[in-house]
């Protein structure tokens, strides 16, 4: 097999390779980034407190969604800073070889699909960038749903116009690259994943060829192959693990979000009139990333079952009973699905976009009813 380890230079999805670890090799940038975490822990720690004092229902209601999305911005933070280790393992624990390795055919396939991921990125760019601008440019009503303006409002009158403007800059400059850098990270591992996974196909495919009866040579393309697909879905489930680990508080507090939000929009429909705006760039940058991670995920679970299709339709049966067993090993290898698992039953695939679909349709509903009883 005609493999060439490829190089940094040689990988087309460099960039997000770049926002997603490289960028945080330096000791600036991750001081900066701890000064980000303390920053945002301290407001809403003082949130936290404010609400225990008052311990009003509406009080509350009113600013949970921006309360709970702010320690959703921690979360990222912090999983972004611990998990630059784990990544940079993943990506030494498995050789990648270049996209013209397996042929041109392949190489066509995994450039055009690197195209298709580089426009997904520059759209999602584009939806988080006007998101933040949105929330960014000062409203008469910012106080009403953004607990960080009212905290700066309540506890700093005299500098509290100078202090919202230095909250802003940061804002805008941290929040959408917390979110890009993240959505950089899954692109990366899930793409480079595929892309593997199609020239590995493709070694499969050709293991008889030009062997005729030369069993020795089969059973060495055999075991390449079997090797190969080992290091890699061993590496990426060991990768997965850490993402799962953290997925469960994310899916719960995501739709803490979504039905805070709904909430505010029931209770406080003068201020929410005023911001549709907000809450229609907000869905929209939202549903775009999930359908792309809900692709990504059922795409590499596709890429497995493809690995066993081919499999199965090789011409196996004048294999000598050592590369049999070795074949029969490989096979069973493939049917363990990779996937990001939720929980044991939700999994990041098209079922799942059904379900969220379905209750978030169910969400809307309610509300919609609620609004016009």
């Amino acid at each position: 097999m005609n493999t060439k380890e490829r190089t940094t230079e040689d990988d087309p999805l460099l960039f997000y390779l770049i926002t997603s670890t490289h960028f945080f090799q330096t000791p600036v940038a991750r001081r900066c980034l701890l000064c980000i975490i303390v920053y945002y822990a301290l407001i809403f720690l003082a949130q936290t407190a404010i609400f225990l004092y008052k311990f009003e229902s509406l009080y509350f209601a009113q600013y949970s969604s921006s309360y709970v999305f702010s320690l959703i911005m921690i979360m990222y933070l912090v999983a972004l800073s611990l998990g630059l280790h784990d990544l940079q393992g993943f990506m030494k624990e498995v050789q990648w070889w270049k996209f013209d390795s397996a042929g041109e055919e392949v190489e066509k396939r995994i450039k055009k699909e690197s195209n298709i991921i580089t426009i997904v990125m520059i759209i999602d760019t584009f939806l988080v960038t006007i998101t933040t601008i949105a929330f960014t440019v000062p409203q008469n009503v910012d106080r009403h749903l953004l607990y960080e303006v009212a905290l700066i409002e309540d506890l700093f009158p005299t500098w509290s116009n100078v202090l919202k403007i230095v909250h802003r800059i940061q804002a805008f400059f941290v929040r959408p690259f917390c979110v890009l850098t993240s959505f950089s990270l899954f692109l990366y591992i899930f793409c480079n994943t595929r892309f593997q996974m199609y020239m590995i196909l493709n070694y499969i495919k050709t293991i008889n060829e030009g062997c005729e009866n030369d069993q020795v040579r089969i059973k060495d393309r055999l075991v390449f192959c079997f090797k190969s697909y080992i290091q890699l879905s061993e590496a990426v489930r060991r990768m997965l693990k850490v993402i799962e680990s953290s997925s469960l508080a994310y899916q719960a507090m995501t739709l803490v979000v979504i039905v805070s939000t709904a909430t505010y929009v029931l209770l406080f429909q003068d201020y929410a009139r005023e911001q549709n705006f907000r809450f229609v760039c907000l869905s929209s940058c939202g549903v775009f990333m999930l359908v792309t991670l809900f692709q990504l995920g059922q795409s590499t679970e596709d890429s497995v079952t493809e690995v066993f299709e081919t499999l199965m339709t090789i011409d196996w049966y004048d294999w000598n009973e050592s590369t049999k067993k070795i074949y029969l090993m490989f096979l069973l290898s493939t049917v363990r699905p990779l996937r990001i698992q939720f929980s044991e039953n939700y999994s990041l695939n098209y079922n799942m976009a059904v379900q969220v679909v379905q209750n978030a349709a169910s969400v809307v509903l309610v509300v919609y009813q609620l609004n016009f009883m």
